[in-house]
């Protein structure tokens, strides 16, 4: 009886979960003063607004909400949970310090009453959001990885809050880089003491006469669906000038450096417009080497870092995962595709011949024991996406999406692709079948052991 009313209430709520999901989509839109109406029909926008649609604003303070960033569950499921334990571990078996940083979620920075104004209603709990958040940043610090909480960094000043974000953009300001530079140093100098030992939280000082003007990338699509210009947002710059003066001639004064290695929130429009690497160099008060992707997605520039052979020459004496909250930790196989170039590195593999044919797919038997994971060699550069359909032993089947997004630039990337075929819990892949996407040509195809 008790295992009956405890399988009826898990229904009960993932139903109520479904629900709610179905209600925020189709329920009338009432705003108070949006700025077009064409914002909320994804046939009313042009096609590379449409994906994030519907598109919630209001006027009358600014704010816009896409689609996409109205999510409200942050935290790992166990198999992803595992799945950033083993990287985490990779990186301290390589003695290099590892820190995950996430920006907060727009929609938690903005508020409940922003929301609610944007979108004529209680229609996302920000929570809900809130909480789950908090518990993802959780769930990454008991990987042993540096993880400053900026959520509670940005909610906890009124004025930070209302500058962390800008209104019609999907980023942070150079306030919000700042101050995230800022708690990542304080954090850094509690939990890795003396790996950099100047490392300290600062409060940047404005520069009186420079400012940056972001015309902002949604404000783009008000131009474009509402012919409508909201002007730039305009906002201060900080002197990010390092507190102690480095004499270049003097190498015994060089410290240990920091790779950052995010989104575009360190590289925006191919540059770090926001100066969040110089930000970070202020902080540590050392030497920081950006090697940011714009839309290179959550491992485009840490997955070139490592099969650069980086980490094994100990380049760096730490990495700075920087990742947008858009990204779910749940979606693994951006999680299977780092674990497996971190796993391959010093591997013994194995060949497995098999002849492909591009934009085919074939089947690969795994007899002899489960791999560890799987290494695809591209002829070429520019196409890197394969799927992965795996059959386990127990009869089902799993799918593993191993790419590099368009935005990776050529010159950071190698021919190989690698998966993670481990954590799998109590099931062993036995056979996988490889699509590779049209224009992907595969040289060859190597499974290494677990």
């Amino acid at each position: 009886m008790k295992t009956a009313l405890k399988h009826t209430a898990k229904y009960c709520a993932k139903l109520a979960s479904v629900i709610g999901a179905a209600a925020l989509l189709a329920a009338p839109h009432a705003q108070a003063a949006p700025y077009c109406s064409a914002l909320l029909e994804a046939e009313s926008l042009p096609k590379r607004y449409a994906k994030v649609a519907p598109i919630y604003s209001d006027q009358q303070s600014g704010w816009m909400f896409t689609r996409d960033q109205l999510k409200d569950r942050y935290d790992m499921k166990r198999s992803a949970a595992t799945l950033v334990g083993e990287i985490a571990q990779a990186f301290a078996a390589r003695d290099v310090a590892l820190a995950i940083l996430i920006a907060p979620p727009r929609p938690v920075v903005a508020g409940q009453a922003q929301l609610d104004a944007a979108m004529g209603g209680e229609r996302y709990d920000v929570a809900a959001a809130q909480a789950s958040f908090a518990a993802l940043l959780a769930q990454l610090s008991e990987t042993g990885a540096i993880v400053p909480d900026l959520q509670a960094l940005a909610l906890g000043d009124p004025a930070l809050r209302d500058r962390f974000y800008f209104r019609r953009d999907t980023h942070w300001t150079p306030l919000g880089a700042a101050a995230s530079a800022s708690r990542l140093a304080a954090l850094t100098a509690t939990q890795r003491p003396g790996l950099f030992p100047a490392a300290a939280s600062f409060v940047p000082a404005a520069k009186a006469d420079e400012s940056y003007r972001e015309k902002g990338s949604l404000a783009e699509i008000l131009r474009k669906a509402c012919d409508q210009d909201p002007g730039v947002e305009e906002v201060q710059l900080y002197d990010l000038t390092r507190p102690t003066a480095l004499d270049l001639l003097d190498d015994t004064q060089a410290g240990p450096s920091i790779a950052l290695l995010g989104s575009s929130f360190s590289n925006r429009n191919k540059s770090d417009d926001y100066r969040f690497g110089d930000a970070l160099a202020r902080a540590f008060d050392a030497d920081v080497e950006n090697l940011s992707v714009s839309g290179g997605g959550p491992i485009g520039a840490i997955e070139a870092y490592v099969l650069s052979g980086a980490l094994e020459r100990r380049d760096h004496a730490m990495v700075v995962w920087e990742l947008p909250y858009t990204e779910s930790f749940n979606s693994t196989s951006f999680l299977r595709q780092l674990l497996g170039a971190l796993q391959a590195a010093g591997a013994s593999q194995r060949a497995v011949p098999v002849a492909v044919t591009p934009g085919k797919s074939v089947d690969i038997p795994l007899s002899g024991g489960a791999p560890g994971g799987i290494e695809i060699v591209t002829q070429g550069l520019k196409h890197q996406d394969m799927r992965l359909e795996l059959r386990f032993d127990d009869g089902s089947t799993g799918k593993v999406s191993l790419r590099r997004r368009r935005a990776v630039p050529v010159e950071m990337r190698s021919h190989s692709v690698f998966g993670s075929l481990d954590h799998f819990g109590s099931k062993t892949p036995v056979a996988l079948t490889l699509t590779p996407a049209k224009d992907a040509e595969i040289a060859e195809i190597r499974l290494f052991p677990g």
